[in-house]
Parts: structure tokens; sequence; C-alpha cells
């Protein structure tokens, strides 16, 4: 069964080309490190940073599913935004980024991103207000 959780593991990181600063999650079977993505938390937002597949597990899916953990994760830790530069336009649409800037300004600096996305109501199905 595939696992994704949180990890500190210097080896993970090492592993994946995540750096120390930030905050990652990888998705493990049967003790092998399968991908996993990461995050920096800023002051009032996040920044995706990657999504990262060893090549023969690299499924959308499973992108999907890092993804999706991930946007859980800063959701519960009280993060209200997130942007990023990742380059599946395909996955960054499935999480629902947009390329609009629907922020308040000042929240982040925006001309340094393509994506954005507001996790409120992201997992109850409300709306960002």
């Amino acid at each position: 069964m595939i696992e994704i959780k949180k990890t500190s593991q210097k080896e993970i990181y090492d592993q994946l080309g995540f750096p120390e600063s930030s905050v990652a999650m990888a998705a493990v079977e049967s003790g092998e490190v399968l991908g996993g993505g990461a995050v920096t938390i800023c002051d009032g937002y996040a920044v995706l940073e990657n999504i990262v597949m060893k090549d023969e597990y690299k499924l959308f899916n499973l992108e999907f599913g890092i993804g999706k953990s991930l946007l859980n994760m800063l959701d519960l830790s009280g993060v209200r935004y997130v942007c990023s530069n990742l380059a599946d336009e395909r996955l960054m649409t499935s999480l629902r980024f947009k390329t609009d800037d629907e922020f308040p300004d000042g929240v982040m600096p925006k001309e340094n991103y393509k994506y954005f996305l507001c996790l409120d109501g992201y997992f109850t199905g409300e709306h960002c207000s």
C-alpha cells in the first residue's frame, strides 16, 4: 500500500532534491520512496515548490495525490494562500490553481508566481472570499 506522509528524513530530501528549508511529503511503498512534494511556508502564504516522481513511478494520479496531501497539510496548518511556478499545467489545473490575481494585495509578491490558490473552503466546498 502506498503511503503519503510528511517526512523530515534527510536521505529522502537528498534523494528527491528538496531544499532542507522546505516541508516535504513522500510517497512510500514497502520502504521504497516513489516520489514526493515540497512546500515552503512563508509569512502569510506557502509556495508549492516541487512534486517529483522517480521515472519508473511517474503516474499522474500519484502526483495528484501528493499535491492534494500537501494542500491538506497546509490547510490544516492554517495556511490560506498557495502559489507556484510548477510547469505541469494539467496537474496545476487539476489541483484547482488559477492563473489570475485573486488574492488581496500585499499577501505575496504575485509577479513572481504563475499559479495561485486560496485554500478557504477548498476541502469543504465553500469558496474563497
